[in-house]
């Protein structure tokens, strides 16, 4: 199972800012999960609220969010301080699929991050340009899985993301079936993370990431006691 940090590392500092990537990592972190959305002279900025102190990110250019949000990072300088270090799980909010993945093969890394949306229109779109990339689908509710299942390998995507709420054996059993790995969000209690861990989930996204680890190692060690 893959463990990846919420919000680029949270809990090591102010969600989805270099700062506590950085200090995500130094502490041990090898996988976060963070968010993209377009400022207004289009630079890709790693946020996950449509607005910032009451600005939408959309309408703003990205001097003006600077100069109110120093700490909010664009994914270039993200990419530039950890690319190497630790891989990504990229969720697309409101961002060019083309620009994003541009961005990405950049810096050689295109076909290494996973890229993620709610909005399936985006992975087909990005799917389009990068046909060798990895991505996910995104959702919350759980009515209407089979459809959705059916969206994921229209698409083309790889990775099922439902919330975990919505899973269940049945979904991870059918997912597989289909060829598609299945990553829970947002997962914090143990209990939860064990029955993810039974049900045979790939991936889970976590506030807790070193102690979802360290749970993780426990399990595999028993298990492999078991065996």
């Amino acid at each position: 199972m893959k463990i990846i940090s919420h919000r680029g590392g949270r809990g090591f500092g102010t969600d989805n800012t270099l700062e506590a990537m950085e200090k995500a990592v130094r502490a041990g972190v090898r996988a976060i999960e963070t968010d993209l959305r377009a400022t207004a002279d289009g630079r890709l900025l790693v946020c996950h609220d449509a607005t910032i102190w009451g600005r939408v990110v959309r309408r703003t250019t990205f001097e003006e969010i600077r100069r109110h949000s120093p700490e909010r990072p664009l994914l270039s300088e993200v990419l530039e301080r950890l690319a190497g270090w630790v891989t990504f799980n990229l969720e697309i909010k409101e961002a060019p699929a083309r620009e994003v993945g541009r961005m990405l093969d950049l810096y050689g890394i295109a076909e290494d991050v996973v890229v993620s949306s709610f909005n399936i229109e985006e992975i087909i779109s990005y799917r389009a340009e990068f046909p060798g990339a990895v991505t996910g689908f995104l959702y919350r509710m759980p009515y209407g899985r089979e459809r959705k299942l059916e969206r994921a390998v229209e698409a083309g995507a790889q990775i099922l993301s439902p919330h975990f709420n919505s899973i269940d054996h049945a979904l991870v059993r059918e997912a597989h079936g289909e060829g598609l790995k299945v990553y829970a969000w947002t997962v914090n209690d143990e209990h939860d993370f064990r029955k993810l861990h039974a049900w045979g989930v790939d991936g889970v996204i976590t506030d807790r990431y070193l102690g979802m680890c360290e749970l993780l190692q426990s399990l595999e060690g028993r298990e492999g006691l078991a065996g």
